[in-house]
């Protein structure tokens, strides 16, 4: 801190000091003399009097010389200036302008959006930069992080901004702002950081207090564009049952949604892409929304045929933020994917379970059932031919040879997925463990493990996992204490290989039993997945060695979804339809001929991306702008297209208002926050020119001068004239 006068010349004023002292030498009141009897008495007392007398004026004096004092210094202006940026307002100074440019900013508030209102704050402060001065306007685009070449081209910049998904954080974009003026040469270094201080900028990140902690020469202004009270309307998230679905079942689309403001009531709306790229509706329904919480909603689509579909969950009418009104989806249907079930002699019998839970007979009679389904006994597994399917489900598997685990490794590694379901046939660790099943199943077993009590089963310890997912809904409501299981295998995953050393990857435990050992495990080969389960489902009801009931208990609900799920999870492609804007999207092609593949974005813009001849997919980098794009192989029109969709992350849109609280604690102690024009012209006068004391030392003089003439009145009452 550092105490400057605006106009030191009159400060001389100060020696006016003196005119009291002379006034209270010339006008001191003389004793008078009396003759009284008692003249000892009397001497006492005036001597009393005399030190009085003295005290009081020396303090009417005092008052009276800082009266004059303070008067002369407030003329003069004195100001208190900050540390942190310039002493003199004429030099110039190095100056970041941070601006948050994620989709969220284009809420409206007076027909004017967040950025502008970001741009014309900018204008205003930029007016307060002296000449000369070093400025960098960076953004969360991306863009370059250095300073303009001068001040006319930082403006220009500021001018261009536009809404675009985030290509890094706000945080990690102050960073770079504060690294970039450590590198300028200018002694003064100043921070302004537009934002509309919502939630969805500050989810991930560091908080920058702990950065400005370390740069405490560095003055930091929040100007705060954000709308107090925001009103919105948002689609959150459009769940799908899978990206790929059999031809002729119904696609159901799960809709997450919220509202800030008032209670409101609008239609939700689904539409399809058409042949010509337009949009056509297919459902709507409406809906109340409320600040305190959605109902989620679901459409059911039928009819569509096969191929690749896509298009958007919307709600309609006018609302303040557009961006998250509305999301896209790509959904491909094809015929049910070929699954072949291998069991035990006779198969027909031992997969049978299996094979009912995931594809009943009523839904292959109907043409529904979500898979192609063949059935094989062990023995004839390795003369049969693999290559046309997607998915494996093996039942009870005895020790195979080398040979076989071998084609199996293979034939996964290429994108197929296997699902193993251990069982008494296994025999023992020795007889059934090699290196060839390692490297296919991830670990081996050791040995079985006996509970007969009846008190171990299945104990998810949570439901993060993609094969637990749809356990979510009903979490604690699912009675795995019904469905024991007495017998399991003891599955050890396998060590993880010595870097540059060649080895099998070990599986990873997806569920545990209840007493603690693994349930279901996951190990992926190259492009493909091993799910196994350590307990069998190929025995009868009527078989008095059951391992466990989990199939055959009453309302087995629980392993008809686990049946499900787990050959889902293995034979899902690696292909990503339905990305989050910035995250590469994977499509896998019909044809692989080698002829030109194009992408065509949202607004219609085409151009040629590779394709990997060995797997047969295109990768996608660049999907920052949300919406439908279509993949074409060959360049002709009536050529078999793909597609996939990208979806802006929810923080993009998310314009809930931090708390007061959240916000001090966010920044730190050393920054100052602006909302109008009019509190940034005094923030930065504040910095730059310092606060002015004139009107707190007129205050003072004042009480001075009060407090003068009641100390006068006290110790000088009138004197009462004598009576003639």
């Amino acid at each position: 801190m550092g105490l400057t006068f605006l106009t030191p010349a009159l400060l001389a004023g100060a020696a006016l000091v003196a005119v009291p002292l002379v006034l209270h030498l010339i006008m001191r009141r003389k004793p008078v003399k009396r003759e009284f009897p008692a003249t000892i008495f009397l001497k006492q007392s005036l001597r009393a009097n005399r030190r009085k007398l003295r005290v009081n004026n020396l303090l009417l004096l005092l008052l009276r010389a800082a009266s004059i004092a303070f008067l002369a210094v407030g003329l003069a202006r004195p100001t208190l200036r900050g540390a942190g940026w310039l002493g003199d307002r004429e030099a110039p100074v190095a100056a970041a302008f941070v601006f948050d440019t994620s989709p969220r900013m284009l809420l409206r508030e007076g027909n004017r959006t967040r950025i502008e209102r970001a741009a014309e704050m900018a204008s205003t402060l930029a007016g307060k930069l002296p000449k000369e001065s070093q400025v960098a306007v960076l953004d969360t685009a991306g863009g370059p992080r250095a300073f303009a070449p001068s001040m006319e081209a930082a403006a220009a910049a500021v001018r261009r901004l536009s809404a675009a998904t985030p290509a890094v954080t706000l945080s990690d974009t102050i960073a770079d702002a504060v690294r970039l003026l450590d590198s300028s040469q200018l002694p003064r270094r100043e921070l302004a950081i537009f934002t509309d201080l919502s939630v969805g900028g500050w989810s991930d990140g560091e908080p920058p207090a702990e950065l400005f902690a370390k740069h405490p020469d560095l003055t930091v202004i929040v100007v705060d564009v954000g709308v107090e009270r925001p009103r919105d309307f948002s689609i959150d998230a459009v769940t799908l049952p899978a990206e790929r679905i059999a031809a002729g079942a119904t696609l159901v689309l799960g809709v997450v949604r919220s509202r800030l403001g008032p209670d409101a009531s609008r239609t939700v709306a689904v539409d399809l892409v058409s042949e010509d790229g337009s949009y056509v509706r297919r459902a709507e329904k409406p809906a109340e929304w409320s600040e305190k919480g959605c109902e989620p909603m679901s459409f059911e689509l039928t009819g569509l045929g096969e191929g690749t579909h896509q298009g958007r969950v919307v709600v309609t009418g006018a609302d303040d933020l557009e961006a998250d009104d509305h999301r896209s989806f790509t959904v491909e249907v094809a015929p049910p994917p070929p699954v072949l079930f291998v069991g035990p002699p006779p198969a027909d019998r031992s997969t049978l379970l299996v094979k009912q839970a995931v594809a009943p007979d009523s839904m292959e009679t109907a043409g529904k059932a979500r898979f192609g389904c063949r059935v094989l006994d062990v023995g004839a597994l390795e003369k049969a031919g693999w290559d046309d399917l997607v998915g494996m489900v093996l039942l009870d598997p005895p020790p195979l040879s080398p040979k076989m685990w071998g084609l199996l490794e293979a034939w996964v590694a290429g994108g197929r997925g296997l699902v193993v379901w251990l069982g008494p046939a296994a025999v023992s660790g020795e007889a059934f463990n090699s290196d060839a099943s390692a490297r296919v199943l991830g670990g081996r077993i050791d040995r079985v493990w006996s509970d007969r009590s009846g008190a171990n089963c299945l104990a998810p310890s949570s439901l993060d996992h993609p094969i637990l997912a749809p356990f979510r809904r009903v979490a604690d409501a699912v009675p795995w204490q019904d469905f024991p299981v007495e017998r399991h295998w003891d599955f050890e995953p396998g060590p993880r290989p010595e870097p540059g050393l060649a080895g099998p990857e070990p599986a990873t435990v997806v569920m545990r039993y209840r007493d603690g050992l693994p349930a279901i495990v996951e190990h992926r080969i190259g492009e493909g997945t091993v799910v196994v389960v350590t307990t069998p489902v190929s025995q009868s009801a009527d078989d008095r060695d059951a391992w466990n009931v989990l199939a055959t208990g009453f309302d087995a609900w629980p392993f008809v979804i686990l049946a499900n799920e787990t050959l889902m999870h293995a034979i899902r492609s690696r292909e990503a339809t339905n990305v989050i804007a910035g995250e590469p999207a994977i499509v896998r092609l019909r044809r692989r001929d080698g002829q030109a593949t194009f992408v065509e974005n949202p607004v219609g813009e085409s151009f040629p991306v590779a394709v990997d001849q060995a797997r047969g997919t295109v990768t996608m980098t660049e999907t920052r702008l949300p919406g439908n794009y279509r993949v074409r192989s060959g360049g002709e029109a009536d050529s078999p297209a793909r597609g996939f969709s990208v979806n802006l992350a929810a923080s993009a849109t998310n314009v809930r208002r931090l708390e007061s609280d959240a916000a001090r604690r966010l920044f730190g102690p050393a920054a100052r926050v602006a909302r109008t024009d009019d509190e940034l012209v005094r923030e930065v006068n504040l910095e730059r020119v310092g606060a002015e004391l004139y009107g707190w030392i007129i205050v003072a003089v004042a009480a001075f001068m009060a407090f003068d003439w009641a100390l006068a009145n006290r110790f000088y009452p009138p004197v009462a004239e004598a009576p003639t």
